[in-house]
């Protein structure tokens, strides 16, 4: 998949008038209908939203991926991390991983629907710097709920990637992590996700799925800082 036609694309609807006056997305609210990624235990939709985002809500398909989204943003704009589970199960506990690139986030910006926010850190590995916000699933009995954090897209012109991954055992993060570098030395497909992540490389992110997500609930969408 190449991705630079498809970015010529965007910035030549940004020249004929497209602004993020008229194209920017409000808040979401409610709960929308995942439809992207399925994982074995819940949906997981990853989305951008806020006045910041001047393109977006598309779908693309990624091979050994699956669909996700993608979206243009104004550099320096505001705007929405915004995502929504369904699960196949009302029981039982469940928590999300979001991993996204150093932007600046909001202590008060967190709110959401059967979700509380546990933490957001920012790690440097290899010279890559992102952050992790994990969410964790607040309600006994449901079928779904949603979260969203406010942020400025300030993490550097160009393309960037975010991954939303979905799990029941906590523990499970701390050894997610270690195998990102946390701590320890990245494994090869943590060095792809965090490419992914850091750059916006989808064929990092294909190789990233295959070995180091499976069995795991994942969503991704992809941006570019213009």
């Amino acid at each position: 998949m190449k991705w630079k036609p498809l970015f010529a694309v965007l910035l030549g609807l940004l020249m004929v008038g497209v602004t993020a006056g008229s194209a920017a997305a409000a808040p979401i609210h409610n709960q929308p209908e995942p439809k992207d990624i399925v994982g074995l235990g819940a949906a997981i939709s990853t989305s951008l939203t806020g006045s910041g985002v001047i393109l977006g809500n598309t779908n693309c398909w990624i091979p050994k991926v699956g669909s996700i989204r993608e979206y243009v943003v104004l550099h320096n704009g505001m705007g929405y991390i915004h995502v929504s589970v369904s699960k196949w199960v009302p029981f039982g506990g469940y928590y999300t991983a979001t991993i996204f690139p150093d932007m600046t986030t909001y202590e008060d910006g967190f709110h959401g629907r059967h979700f509380k926010r546990d933490y957001i850190h920012t790690y440097t590995v290899d010279g890559h710097t992102f952050k992790v916000l994990t969410a964790e699933y607040s309600s006994w009995f449901s079928f779904g709920g949603w979260w969203e954090q406010k942020v400025k897209f300030d993490a550097g012109y160009g393309a960037h990637g975010i991954v939303t991954i979905g799990y029941t055992n906590w523990p499970w993060i701390q050894n997610f992590l270690a195998v990102l570098g946390v701590g320890k030395v990245a494994s090869w497909a943590g060095k792809k996700l965090l490419q992914f992540v850091v750059e916006g490389s989808v064929d990092s992110l294909a190789d990233a799925v295959g070995y180091l997500l499976t069995g795991a609930d994942v969503d991704a969408a992809v941006f570019w800082e213009v």
